[in-house]
């Protein structure tokens, strides 16, 4: 009996051990989410914004269907793509920072923070750091057209994180939070880099697509050349930018169905969830009606 009491004992400080171990090597990014973790529902957001900022947010949901809408010109505008399964709720937390929670199929996979601009970026810097570590910087285009900005950038093995400046064009700063799995999901479906702020860099974007140039010389080595072009037009570079594999049309054409298909499976659940909602308020009517006399008051 001792023998036994001794072993559970050992187990569960064996437990606790490995618990406190896992709870001291979270990442930054991940404690500073708190209880919001990737893929949770539309409705377990909502829960945790009412939780969180004292109000619900549910009511701001917004799927982005059709092209158009007033969010082209917010500043979260490029965040986001249309008629592929992407959604958005904002609310605003106690200290005044706005939020927007990013979906797609429903699951949770961003969140962008605006905060007021107080300072110069170099001081949003530090403050940043201090918090989260050293941080990658970069300058450049992180949306073509968009104008140069700066930024931080912060890895960890599931999430990315971005310290953006605004480049004077708003009186924010933004702290981009993103599942890495998805960025490099929907850059296979995105016809642009999906973010304003907080888009694919140039060393994880998809690759741009190969050029034909002209090629001087003899009859022979315009022919040798001209082979090259061809074989390099038959060829797509893969949909990240980081591998170098090329792909073959065969290959092309299976991903294209393949993004179809994935495409459609979005939409079936979309509509799945619609009448859903739909039957959610047909159950919220019957709820008043008296089971003694349900045809009452008619």
């Amino acid at each position: 009996m001792k023998r036994s009491l001794v072993w559970v004992i050992t187990m569960m400080l064996g437990f606790g051990v490995v618990a406190g171990r896992a709870a001291a090597e979270a990442s930054a990014i991940a404690t500073s989410m708190g209880d919001l973790r990737w893929g949770l529902s539309e409705h377990d957001v909502a829960l945790y914004a009412k939780r969180e900022f004292g109000t619900s947010i549910d009511k701001t949901l917004v799927n982005f269907e059709h092209k158009g809408s007033r969010w082209d010109s917010s500043p979260v505008a490029g965040e986001f793509t249309y008629g592929n399964g992407e959604s958005m709720m904002v609310g605003k937390a106690k200290d005044g920072t706005e939020n927007y929670f990013f979906f797609h199929d429903g699951k949770l996979w961003k969140l962008v923070k605006l905060v007021d601009k107080k300072g110069d970026f170099k001081k949003f810097s530090q403050t940043v750091e201090s918090k989260f570590g050293k941080g990658r910087a970069k300058k450049g285009e992180l949306t073509p057209g968009q104008g140069n900005t700066q930024w931080l950038e912060f890895m960890d093995r599931n999430s990315r994180m971005r310290a953006a400046d605004s480049s004077g064009k708003r009186s924010t700063y933004a702290m981009i939070f993103e599942e890495m799995a998805t960025v490099r999901e929907l850059a296979s479906t995105r016809p642009k880099a999906p973010s304003r702020l907080g888009g694919l860099s140039d060393d994880d974007s998809a690759a741009p697509k190969n050029e034909l140039k002209a090629s001087g010389g003899d009859s022979g080595s315009k022919g040798n050349a001209n082979s090259d072009q061809i074989a390099k037009a038959s060829t797509k570079r893969s949909v990240f930018g980081n591998e170098r594999h090329e792909e073959n049309e065969t290959e092309y054409q299976t991903r294209k169905q393949k993004v179809a298909a994935e495409a459609r499976e979005r939409q079936q659940r979309l509509h799945e969830r619609k009448e859903d909602a739909k039957k959610g308020e047909v159950l919220k009517q019957l709820d008043g009606l008296n089971d003694s006399d349900p045809l009452g008051g008619l």
